[in-house]
């Protein structure tokens, strides 16, 4: 009884998300304009540069393990934008609460701390979903990258793997609001830092011995360089089983320190009266 009323509660806390977004149409032109017009700029400036010779082509697919720039760009940058989602989303939905003067109150309703921390990103993975759609149209259409069923459907399958232990950075970083308010700026700092680390924005075969060691221990490493290699690469699931294990191992972690840490900062919220100070 109680995780069918948890997950009533959940499910309402994300249709209360939707409403807010569809009340104000606006914020959805996002899904136009930064998964096309951003990366396709990138994509431009760097055919600029290369030029025709084709050894810069040649350079870029050996460090980066495809020929396709366009794709490795437009891959890149959807991680991006997901990673900026549930990085501000769960953190965002509490802060919010908590200027309204509201977020004291939902924590003295019965349901599972879940609900008020996933239940509101939750209504965000359908403009997400509709964002990764836009960029593929985007491939076809200005480069002429068309993208294959299947390799579609295989990605879709490493992105499903893959949510658990996003959400579970999500988590963690939701957890600062309890404790601090704002966390924009840390935020802002991870973000950066998975940018520039995770292969996201050019291949981790350009950074530092040392850099590279610390990219293997972060998530979004494994995320990025496995949508390319089932979505650009042809490669097929259980090429990339290893990775998809470590995966689950990351999300189950994750999910678990994520779900601790809110525990803890609950706690000490209570006590301080953080919950309700703007």
């Amino acid at each position: 009884m109680t995780l069918a009323a948890d997950a009533r509660a959940l499910v309402a806390a994300a249709r209360k998300e939707w409403r807010t977004v569809r009340r104000y149409p606006t914020l959805l032109f996002g899904i136009l304009f930064w998964p096309v017009l951003l990366p396709a700029s990138y994509v431009l400036m760097g055919q600029a540069y290369s030029g025709t010779d084709p050894r810069a082509l040649q350079a870029f697919a050996e460090r980066s393990g495809t020929p396709l720039v366009a794709g490795f760009v437009f891959v890149g940058f959807a991680m991006y934008m997901w990673l900026s989602t549930l990085l501000w989303g769960p953190g965002t939905a509490l802060r919010t609460e908590q200027m309204r003067g509201s977020l004291e109150a939902v924590f003295l309703t019965p349901a599972s701390r879940l609900v008020p921390l996933f239940g509101p990103p939750a209504a965000h993975l359908v403009p997400t979903f509709a964002s990764f759609a836009v960029m593929g149209l985007a491939l076809w259409l200005l480069f002429g990258i068309v993208l294959s069923l299947d390799a579609i459907l295989r990605t879709l399958a490493v992105i499903v793997v893959a949510i658990p232990a996003m959400y579970g950075i999500g988590a963690v970083f939701a957890s600062g609001v309890l404790r601090f308010g704002e966390v924009g700026p840390i935020v802002q700092l991870v973000r950066g830092t998975f940018v520039l680390a995770c292969g996201i924005t050019f291949p981790i075969a350009m950074l530092p011995g040392w850099a590279q060691t610390a990219a293997v221990m972060m998530p979004p490493t494994y995320i990025v360089a496995d949508i390319r290699l089932v979505l650009l690469g042809g490669r097929s699931l259980a090429d990339i089983w290893i990775d998809l294990a470590l995966l689950v191992a990351f999300g189950a972690l994750l999910c678990t320190l994520g779900m601790a840490v809110f525990r803890q900062t609950e706690r000490a919220a209570k006590r301080t009266g953080m919950l309700s100070r703007y």
